[in-house]
């Protein structure tokens, strides 16, 4: 290889962001896959304020449609119909939610709020970011409460 170009094979040195909460927006779908037991699954890809516009995180949900389906719960919290911030996905609802209509023309674009993991792939040795949850765009008035409470804890002499 009489050349000095460095071979660098392939690109493994893709960002990866911090744990957290950050505000985001619906960047896309993956086309359906298989999951293990035959279920169709879609990979939810967002892409996170701040960042660069190729820079995306994705999280996976199935297609089911049911009520207290995790897909159905996060394209719920997106488009307003819900203000639950858990990761129940509706299991434990006093309430009645609806089943909507959600996919790429339902929801890409839209803003919303994202729950970041950071994991380490012993497979490629590298670390990786996961979406946990999806959260509406704005706080809710529990999560401002529960702000304001821990303000205050803060603040107290001991």
């Amino acid at each position: 290889m009489g050349d000095s170009t460095e071979f660098t094979g392939v690109k493994a040195d893709r960002t990866v962001i911090e744990e957290g909460t950050y505000d985001a927006t619906v960047a896309g779908f993956s086309d359906l896959k298989q999951g293990g037991f035959g279920d169709p699954y879609v990979l939810w890809l967002f892409h996170p304020d701040g960042y660069p516009d190729d820079f995306e995180v994705a999280g996976a949900t199935s297609v089911t449609a049911g009520a207290t389906a995790k897909g159905m719960e996060w394209a719920r919290r997106i488009l307003g119909k819900s203000t639950a911030t858990d990761m129940k996905w509706g299991r434990d609802l006093k309430e009645k939610r609806p089943i909507i209509n959600w996919g790429p023309p339902e929801l890409t674009g839209k803003p919303c709020r994202i729950v970041v993991e950071k994991n380490y792939d012993e497979d490629e040795e590298r670390h990786r970011n996961r979406v946990v949850n999806v959260l509406p765009p704005e706080k809710t008035e529990a999560e401002k409460s529960l702000k304001e409470d821990e303000g205050d804890f803060d603040n107290l002499d001991f």
